[in-house]
């Protein structure tokens, strides 16, 4: 069977090989927040579709066309002994690396290696953004990942570009992580408290939960499979998935993948 699709236990999910369920289905407020050029926080816990929904929606937006967007770990500056500096710029080439997955040439953000000067995450999307056409709308994956100073730079830099956009910096920026912005811990405070009403990204409209799946969801993700192969997941069985995997994502597709692949060995005559 060609492009044959199965239930995915690793990473994002792609629809042309998963079984999966539109991301933005019930996230119409994305979309408010970013026509209204409002920052904004998702959080999850882990293996709950918090990447496949910023995938999913950086090239949804560049399809419709109307926004620049891109999708980026800055995982890359998440250990303790970094600096300022150097965490500044692993950053920045994060964003550079990514960009080339979502946008064409003349949208992608310029070439790091092209400053001879100091180089800030700040100053690096004013000249991106000042050098487009239409809005930014940056998402920005793992932000709490960071520590300390270079945390606090990163929101710091981020709510000083706020004032500028849409024509001098991003229109929109999401930052995604475990938790909420005002739960992120950083040694800047000897208690190690969260970062509170002074956080330095006190700037944000909203924070998003992503919840679990409902049955129908379920339901609907199951169907996908039963329209490829034939093989019928019952109402029952389905109800008894729910109970035990509670709806959360990765459980849902890892039962179903263990049943599908482990139990039956890829026979849908079962």
């Amino acid at each position: 069977m060609a492009n044959e699709r199965y239930f995915n236990t690793t990473g994002f999910c792609r629809p042309e090989i998963h079984y999966m369920i539109d991301p933005l289905r019930n996230q119409k407020n994305i979309f408010d927040l970013i026509k209204k050029e409002q920052y904004f926080t998702i959080h999850a816990p882990r293996q709950t579709g918090k990447t496949t929904l910023l995938h999913e929606l950086a090239h949804r937006l560049n399809k419709e066309g109307n926004y620049i967007s891109v999708v980026f770990s800055v995982e890359s500056a998440g250990y303790r002994s970094i600096t300022e500096e150097i965490g500044n710029r692993k950053i920045i080439d994060s964003l550079y690396n990514a960009s080339a997955g979502y946008l064409n040439k003349k949208n992608c953000p310029p070439q790091p290696e092209k400053y001879k000067k100091k180089l800030t995450l700040e100053n690096y999307l004013i000249d991106w953004a000042s050098s487009q056409p239409k809005p930014i709308v940056l998402l920005l994956d793992e932000i709490d990942s960071l520590y300390d100073d270079v945390l606090v730079s990163i929101l710091r830099q981020l709510r000083n570009g706020f004032q500028i956009r849409p024509k001098r910096f991003p229109s929109t920026v999401a930052l995604v992580g475990l938790r909420d912005v005002r739960e992120y811990k950083t040694k800047v405070r000897p208690s190690e408290a969260s970062l509170g009403s002074g956080s330095p990204f006190n700037i944000k409209a909203e924070s998003i939960l992503l919840g679990t799946w409902t049955k129908e969801e379920i339901t609907e993700l199951y169907s996908q499979h039963t329209k490829d192969t034939g093989q019928v997941f019952s109402k029952e069985m389905i109800n008894r998935i729910y109970e035990l995997t509670g709806g959360q994502p990765w459980l849902v597709n890892a039962v179903a993948n263990e049943i599908v692949e482990t139990k039956l060995k890829r026979d849908f005559t079962k």
